[in-house]
């Protein structure tokens, strides 16, 4: 019968054949270092900086803020964030630089 097994019911281990030597790694294997972390940028236009980086760290977002210069004429108040990149919806990194510009 082909395939059939007369150990008596006793366990089989291969030590010299083509099939093990052949799957047996030649080296071991490295961890990944790319993170493959990610989130959804929420939209922080009208937040605060005191009030943003909290709200990210939340998330799990680890990365840098970065600030950009100032936009003059926005519908926010002073010191509000007018504008963001990434934006809104945007799907991150979870330690991407995010950079802020806020009203002037």
């Amino acid at each position: 019968m082909l395939g059939a097994c007369s150990t008596g019911g006793e366990p089989v281990v291969a030590t010299n054949s083509a099939v093990t030597t052949s799957a047996m790694p030649t080296h071991p294997s490295q961890p990944s270092t790319r993170r493959t972390d990610s989130l959804v940028m929420p939209d922080l236009r009208g937040l605060y900086w005191s009030t943003a980086e909290p709200a990210l760290r939340t998330i799990g977002w680890t990365g840098v803020l970065s600030k950009a210069s100032d936009v003059t004429n926005s519908q926010y108040r002073p010191n509000q964030i007018a504008e963001q990149v990434p934006g809104p919806g945007q799907v991150i990194a979870s330690d991407a630089v995010i950079t802020l510009q806020f009203a002037a």
